[in-house]
């Protein structure tokens, strides 16, 4: 056993302790990933021994240094892979590190403490508690195997003329582990978060197995040609753009036309973000610019996403842009009347909204430099038409859809926009 095995062991026995404590569970990056105090709390024990022990090596981890790349001598920290079992006392989650050294993993450990299974790697082979492991090989038919990530039915699909045996355990940490273990015989994960892959593939490989990490695709398995025909059939196309829906003041388009987004780019498997931010009274751009932040500082958000905004949605997006010098592929505006400064009669928090949403002139002179722009928006009501006619003059959007349109109700909502499928699936 290396010196840098042992020192993993060390430590990740120690921070078991820490995951017995009371945690506190909150969602992250605006949607419906969990992080609890306790990954924070792990995390930091993780690293502040590392440094102790390792202090010219890099760290690369899920919670506060995951914008850092893999260098030569680093180590990848997970402090709890599958937190949203952890958060529902579902014993199927992991701690996970591994160690770079000189450009090439020489180490790692997976520990699953609730069902006490510990394993970890190094040159001499992969084990579970002290025993060594090796995969299975088993005819295709009868193979298990998960897929992990997003947008993964369309894979799943492609997967069934070769077995039809899926498993999803709610952790990539898991399915590494038990196809090193030979319990099932391949796993993909379909992102590219090292601290979530890069533990699990060192351990199938010192047991025997073959892996592969290419973007969109880090995947073990139990045999070369179960591996190929997992890359042929679940990597992950990553020339294709995402899509971001961001919301109205109210909040209603994540429930409604919203929900048809979602469903169209998972069929064609595409990321979807619907980021949630504060509705309402609550509603500002600080709290926008915080959340939209963490997509562009982690490229989910980047020159190939399609932006898709809703009425003040657009004011903040737009401003966005400015500060951030940020421009996507494709910018759709839905009803973006929010973006000029209209008298209103109201008098309750929508003013207040109004006013932070104001654009300043820099703001417009910026949005020229937005690349495809589109307009949809109804004149149902004629007091709309000149806000309308002037973003479509202002921004240069290309197309007006919706004139006539009758899917608005009297708050606002908008229920189905079939256009706007039908732009993407040309966009696409």
């Amino acid at each position: 056993m290396t010196q840098e095995l042992k020192f993993l062991i060390d430590i990740v026995k120690q921070a078991e302790e820490i995951s017995k404590e009371h945690f506190l569970v909150k969602t992250k990056d605006g949607e419906s990933d969990l992080v609890t105090n306790l990954d924070i709390k792990i995390e930091k024990f993780l690293i502040d021994k590392i440094k102790q022990t390792y202090p010219d090596f890099d760290i690369v981890s899920e919670e506060e240094n995951c914008n850092k790349e893999v260098t030569k001598n680093c180590f990848i920290i997970d402090p709890i892979d599958g937190t949203i079992n952890f958060a529902n006392n579902l014993p199927l989650w992991a701690i996970q590190i591994a160690c770079v050294k000189n450009g090439e993993t020489i180490a790692s450990v997976i520990d699953m403490p609730r069902i006490n299974e510990f394993y970890y790697a190094d040159k001499t082979g992969a084990y579970l508690n002290d025993k060594k492991i090796y995969v299975n090989q088993v005819p295709f038919k009868n193979a298990l195997f998960e897929i992990s990530g997003s947008n993964n039915q369309q894979a799943i699909i492609r997967m069934s003329k070769y077995s039809l045996h899926r498993r999803n355990f709610g952790g990539i940490c898991v399915s590494m582990a038990w196809t090193a273990a030979g319990r099932i015989h391949g796993a993909v994960f379909r992102s590219d978060k090292p601290w979530d892959y890069e533990p699990g593939l060192f351990l199938i490989k010192m047991a025997g197995g073959k892996v592969m990490s290419i973007p969109g695709f880090h995947a073990g398995a139990m045999n070369e040609e179960f591996l190929n025909i997992l890359k042929l059939e679940t990597a992950k196309k990553i020339e294709k753009p995402n899509i971001f829906v961001l919301h109205s003041l109210n909040g209603d388009t994540l429930n409604y036309w919203g929900q048809d987004v979602k469903a169209y780019s998972t069929d064609k498997e595409l990321d979807c973000f619907l980021p949630q931010f504060p509705i309402r009274a609550d509603s500002s751009y600080e709290k926008f610019d915080e959340i939209l932040s963490t997509y562009l500082n982690t490229n989910k958000l980047n020159e190939n996403s399609i932006i898709i905004a809703h009425s003040i949605g657009n004011t903040y997006f737009i401003r966005f842009c400015r500060e951030h010098n940020y421009l996507p592929k494709t910018y759709i505006a839905v009803a973006p009347g929010a973006v000029y400064n209209y008298p209103t009669t109201r008098t309750d928090y929508i003013v207040k909204v109004k006013e932070q949403a104001n654009l300043k002139e820099k703001d417009f002179e910026y949005g020229k430099k937005l690349k495809d722009v589109y307009l949809f928006y109804s004149d149902e009501n004629d007091g709309n038409k000149e806000k309308f006619e002037r973003f479509e003059k202002d921004f240069n959007a290309k197309t007006t859809y919706l004139k006539g349109y009758n899917h608005f109700d009297g708050y606002h909502r908008i229920y189905k926009i079939p256009e706007l499928i039908d732009l993407l699936e040309k966009l696409i």
